[in-house]
């Protein structure tokens, strides 16, 4: 579960959002997630749902890679008149996710995550394929994480135009992870936009996220010592 602030020039934006992920076999894990989003005037939609499957074909004590391949659910907007909102497309989009890092007290990781709706959807406009790269210098320091990074992010234009902008952003990012217990985390971050297209307004975020580990299970030797 986490919450995430944003900080816009009329007034503060919120999201929401809850979801888990289920082991089924060492390294495979389908997930659900899904939230809502407040906008700055007061007005609440919900955003899209997003399921998939959770593969980490790499998994040591000093390096990850993990794929989610995954679709979201277009229930974004139902609350406000079926009215566009920047987290939902009106469409099952396929989206694709991959997570890296290596090292040991220091941590080089990165991310890339792509959607691309591949039809119309029931608002009558196709939106444009979104796609953003994360990379991250982190050092283990106890029970925390720190990490400095940058992110690229591009959001492709609607067909026809008016249902998302062609927008692009280089934003620099801090944040840490810390370990609070052996089944539980919290992450927090903070987004700053260094170059943004022209005519857009630069946005502050932040974001505070909480991670709970419940059951039992078996786990290999890789994923004991990694943790």
């Amino acid at each position: 579960m986490g919450t995430w602030i944003g900080a816009f020039p009329n007034g503060i934006e919120t999201q929401l959002f809850l979801g888990g992920e289920v082991t089924v076999r060492p390294r495979v894990a389908p997930f659900a997630y899904g939230g809502v989003h407040r906008h700055a005037s007061g007005e609440v939609d919900l955003r899209d749902s997003n399921v998939g499957l959770v593969w980490t074909p790499v998994w040591t004590p000093n390096a990850m890679l993990r794929f989610r391949p995954g679709l979201s659910l277009p229930t974004g907007g139902l609350t406000s008149s079926f009215l566009f909102t920047p987290l939902s497309t009106a469409s099952i989009d396929p989206w694709l996710a991959a997570d890296w890092m290596v090292g040991g007290t220091w941590i080089v990781g990165g991310s890339l995550v792509t959607r691309v709706p591949l039809y119309d959807g029931w608002d009558l406009r196709r939106q444009g394929a979104f796609t953003r790269a994360d990379g991250r210098l982190s050092r283990r320091l106890g029970l925390a994480v720190p990490w400095l990074g940058l992110s690229v992010v591009h959001q492709a234009k609607s067909r026809p135009a008016g249902a998302s902008p062609d927008f692009a952003e280089l934003a620099a990012s801090a944040g840490s992870v810390f370990a609070l217990h052996e089944r539980w985390s919290v992450t927090a971050q903070l987004r700053l936009p260094l170059v943004v297209t022209a005519g857009t307004a630069r946005q502050l975020t932040g974001g505070v996220a909480l991670r709970w580990v419940v059951g039992n299970r078996d786990r290999d030797e890789d994923e004991e010592e990694h943790e």
